[in-house]
């Protein structure tokens, strides 16, 4: 999932397909939406209005605050 920790801002799905094409690696819609579903799944990435955002982490605080926090 480089592509979604490079761009750093939410991008939109047709985005990563075009930047998949370019390099060489392409896919079908479905194979991406597999892919960035298990991201969702594991809390590596969001999707919100504005796009797909890669959002993981190995902040040692940040870690420990969702290990011991309280979810709501």
């Amino acid at each position: 999932m480089s592509l979604l920790q490079e761009a750093g801002d939410p991008v939109s799905r047709n985005w990563l397909l075009e930047r998949l094409k370019e390099s060489g690696h392409t896919t079908s819609r479905a194979r991406l939406n597999r892919a960035l579903k298990f991201c969702f799944d594991l809390g590596l990435a969001v999707e919100g209005s504005k796009g797909v955002q890669w959002t993981h982490t190995t902040s040692p605080s940040l870690l420990h605050s969702l290990a011991q926090g309280k979810r709501i």
